[in-house]
């Protein structure tokens, strides 16, 4: 089916059907604590995004775990499964122009933003492809009373630089901590409450700054919208790093949203997320600033790029500032202490530098019996074709050869005719003998101009020496589907 563009009447219908479940999307939470919750659950998987994109992802996929558009999957060498269902947000149209800047009396660019216009993305679990990358700032599965221990002072330490912050071990009053406006100071319970706690009420009482200081937004709002917003912050912010502090529900939120119109009611999440925002990326900083390790175990690394169904990946494990190789999977639990750590995997030790040479001279060799040199040439550098048994289909890939076994240099592709065709015009025509020139020559070329590299193209079977593969009138960079001209359920571009 060939691809037809949308009428501007019904690209304003569209947006109109969208913004409508934006508006009933806000409402609907804010109506019930616990759907409040629920959305601040899922709000977490998503803190960097618009609130506006929050809702409208929530309203429409409310189990998605990570959303991007068609195109950057492809280029983290994923591609969207046939069949489906993109979901709908909204993206900026944005124009560059010119102004007289009065400071420095030239005139200078700035980018402003038209209007808006819905775009696709997708979820990853309508996504195949290479794996994503597994080393993110503060992994999943810390404890959150690790978390807080080691997050909690530093985190005070930047805060302090903002306000005065009083830790009071003989605290009496109502409550675990209080923002004064007049004074502008947070002070923190510490008797009786533990460490999460007090990271919470430190979270909390910063939003209090935030929003309803002397000369805050907020800061002649009634005392239910303040508690509604330092609440939210404090709940969003914690949750994002695997606190959960549900033990303080929002009993104050039934009924709150009755006589707020649409435009409030959005303006007031809008602003909630974005401090929530801020605050994630001062409490990231501050991990990456002091060099914050947790003692969980974290895959940095796994290697599938020569692998076949049903072969075992090595993976380059990072344990507090411990590191080691793992051959096939692991259960978290099965390694909580570094002792069961260094029994489990190769231990490399805490040299980090030498944990990832080791990864990269073990990672995709394969043994020579297992492999077919299709070509006869001289040099290092061949075609091979592999298959783990009979039943399977013949692959191939570009490797080098030692005495013991062979190095792949790209994918394993069942195509044979682009290995062939990328063999002759990198290898034999560059004079290419190593993986890292290879790799880096397939990254930066786009031989056809279809919008995709050489990789790209190599992991997802097409042509790179053909703008589109299947002949159905879209360059492979457009086209969802670029290797079959079945193309099912077309996306609006």
């Amino acid at each position: 089916m060939a691809y037809t563009r949308k009428t501007d009447e019904q690209k304003e219908n569209e947006m109109n059907l969208h913004y409508n479940m934006l508006i009933e999307g806000v409402r609907g939470i804010n109506s019930n604590p616990d759907d409040y919750k629920k959305y601040l659950d899922f709000a977490s998987s998503f803190p960097l995004r618009s609130f506006r994109n929050q809702m409208l992802i929530y309203s429409q996929r409310p189990d998605a775990d990570l959303v991007a558009g068609m195109r950057t999957w492809n280029k983290q060498g994923r591609q969207i499964i046939k069949g489906s269902k993109a979901i709908k947000i909204f993206a900026p149209i944005t124009k560059t122009e010119k102004e007289f800047d009065e400071k420095t009396k030239k005139e200078v660019e700035k980018v402003v933003v038209k209007g808006y216009r819905l775009v696709n993305v997708f979820d990853v679990k309508d996504t195949k492809g290479v794996p994503l990358p597994l080393n993110p700032v503060v992994p999943n599965n810390v404890p959150e009373s690790e978390f807080a221990e080691k997050v909690f002072h530093p985190l005070l330490d930047t805060l302090r630089k903002e306000l005065p912050i009083h830790l009071d071990e003989n605290y009496t009053s109502k409550g675990n901590g209080y923002y004064s406006p007049l004074e502008h100071k947070i002070v923190v319970k510490t008797n009786g409450r533990d460490i999460t706690n007090q990271f919470r009420t430190l979270i909390h009482e910063y939003a209090h700054s935030i929003f309803h200081n002397m000369f805050g937004k907020y800061k002649d709002a009634d005392k239910q919208t303040k508690e509604f917003q330092a609440e939210s912050v404090a709940y969003l912010t914690a949750k994002s790093f695997g606190m959960d502090t549900g033990a303080y529900s929002f009993p104050y939120l039934k009924g709150w949203t009755a006589d707020l119109d649409e435009k409030v009611l959005i303006q007031f999440q809008s602003d909630i997320q974005k401090e929530s925002a801020s605050i994630i990326r001062k409490v990231e900083e501050i991990v990456l600033q002091n060099d914050i390790r947790f003692d969980v175990p974290v895959t940095l690394q796994e290697n599938k790029m020569s692998l076949l169904d049903g072969e075992t990946p090595i993976k380059l494990i990072q344990f507090g500032n411990h590191y080691g190789l793992l051959k096939g999977n692991f259960k978290e639990d099965a390694l909580n202490n570094i002792e069961s750590f260094k029994s489990s995997c190769q231990y490399i030790g805490k040299n980090k530098e030498k944990a990832l040479e080791k990864f990269e001279s073990l990672k995709g060799n394969i043994s020579l019996n297992e492999c077919q040199q299709l070509d006869h040439l001289k040099g290092p550098v061949h075609i091979y074709q592999r298959s783990l048994n009979e039943a399977n289909n013949p692959t191939y890939f570009i490797g080098a050869a030692s005495l013991t076994n062979i190095k792949a240099i790209t994918p394993v592709c069942s195509d044979k005719e682009v290995i062939n065709a990328l063999f002759k015009d990198v290898v034999q025509n560059k004079g290419l003998s190593s993986q890292e020139k290879i790799i880096k020559e397939l990254q930066t070329r786009d031989s056809d101009n279809d919008g995709l590299t050489d990789y790209q193209e190599l992991k997802l079977g097409t042509d790179p020496l053909n703008p589109d593969t299947d002949n159905d009138g879209i360059p492979d960079g457009r086209d969802i589907h670029p290797r079959s001209q079945d193309k099912g359920n077309e996306l609006s571009l």
